[in-house]
């Protein structure tokens, strides 16, 4: 029982730290969906400000010895975060613009902590749907359009994009910048080559392949494996708890009555 007793509270003090970090990592996020709620209502100054705090606070995590964070997935960050600024201090871009620009800072922080229900998974839908809208255009052969759809999409990708630096392998995240690079520079061809409808099946596989493959690793066997174990470990000390707890007051009537037939 005792060798129970310790390994039970060796968990928990394994887990404390990480949900310590966890914890941190949400009042980040806390701090960007506050800024993203105060960019709707048009009070950019603001926003502004809250991204600031945000910008103290992550550099305070960046110092600390302990640190879980990489180098890279600091630049990635970094970068997210200089773009959402400048983009609200930005005289004549739109709302909308701006909101995307916060979001995506807000989904990279997201990543970083969540690592098997992140945020940028949410976006599948509108990522996929801007991708069907611009798969029928090219049927259609409608430049105007397909030029169009190709903007929507780069948008609603731009969106995750920091998120997938962060939660992709690097062999994939190069995958997905040599697809971004082709959308970019054969754009106005696509339509006239062969080529052009397949290379958009093979980016739309890949893409799809993204977000099943998260979505299927959302719960890692080991930590399946690592909460049965702590349930089967709380469920074993309580049941002996209570157990020498009856025992115990079993004795004491036991004692009580032999107690009263002398």
């Amino acid at each position: 029982m005792k060798r129970t007793l310790i390994g039970l509270i060796a968990f928990l003090i394994i887990m404390f730290p990480l949900r310590i970090y966890a914890e941190e990592w949400n009042e980040l996020t806390g701090l960007l969906d506050d800024s993203l709620q105060l960019v709707k209502r048009n009070e950019d100054e603001k926003a502004v400000q809250v991204l600031q705090l945000f910008s103290e606070q992550f550099l305070m995590k960046g110092n600390e010895k302990k640190q879980e964070v990489t180098p890279d997935q600091v630049r990635v960050i970094s970068l997210a975060y200089d773009k959402a600024q400048q983009s609200l201090s930005e005289e004549g871009l739109g709302k909308q613009a701006k909101m995307d620009n916060v979001l995506a800072l807000q989904l990279a922080v997201d990543a970083q902590v969540s690592k098997y229900q992140p945020l940028w998974m949410e976006r599948e839908r509108k990522v996929m749907d801007a991708f069907s809208q611009m798969e029928k255009a090219m049927e259609k052969e409608d430049t105007g359009q397909f030029q169009q759809t190709l903007n929507t999409f780069l948008n609603e990708f731009n969106i995750i994009y920091p998120s997938l630096m962060i939660a992709l392998p690097e062999n994939e995240v190069q995958r997905v910048n040599v697809h971004l690079s082709y959308l970019d520079e054969f754009r106005n061809v696509m339509l006239k080559t062969k080529g052009g409808q397949m290379q958009l099946g093979i980016i739309k596989g890949d893409l799809q392949k993204i977000f099943h493959t998260v979505k299927k690793d959302e719960i890692a066997p080991s930590l399946i494996w690592f909460m049965t174990i702590t349930g089967g470990l709380i469920l074993f000390t309580l049941t002996y708890v209570g157990w020498r707890k009856y025992k115990g007051e079993r004795e004491k009537r036991k004692s009580n009555v032999h107690s009263k037939n002398r």
